[in-house]
């Protein structure tokens, strides 16, 4: 049985996947490069590990944990530096922080190492990141 992870009151949701898509973005990127993998690893992500639990829908019909996908394209498409994109998702983080459960932070670096591994397993920089990361989850 699946638990719902995403239905904690006090979250906005339609923004922490986007800011999701913004952090798999400066992972992906990391290396100086989004590579095809990364980006389908990210969607298969979404599909099975954020959507089963999302119940809700933007007024297109749009599973909402799919804008984890679109930020991060629209991002990529904006050339916006990835360390400004990261200071952004910490920024957000550490507003939400009492609203961050458990599931969600496991969910997080799940997304994150899913990706880093994606393209030629995790290369050093992507370790480092993920480590940076984790940290600051722990954090909260």
């Amino acid at each position: 049985m699946k638990t719902d992870i995403f239905n904690q009151s006090g979250l906005n949701y339609t923004q922490f996947y986007k800011e999701l898509g913004h952090l798999l973005y400066v992972v992906a990127y990391s290396d100086g490069k989004i590579q095809k993998k990364e980006v389908e690893a990210l969607r298969e992500f979404v599909l099975k590990e954020l959507a089963p639990f999302e119940h809700s829908s933007d007024s297109s019909g749009m599973n909402k944990a799919f804008y984890t996908q679109f930020e991060f394209e629209d991002i990529a498409n904006k050339n916006i530096p990835a360390e400004e994109v990261y200071r952004s998702f910490i920024h957000y983080l550490n507003k939400n922080g009492e609203y961050i459960t458990n599931q969600l932070k496991t969910s997080i670096i799940k997304a994150v190492e899913t990706v880093a591994h994606a393209y030629k397993k995790t290369n050093k920089k992507e370790r480092e990141l993920i480590d940076k990361i984790t940290e600051e989850i722990e954090l909260l």
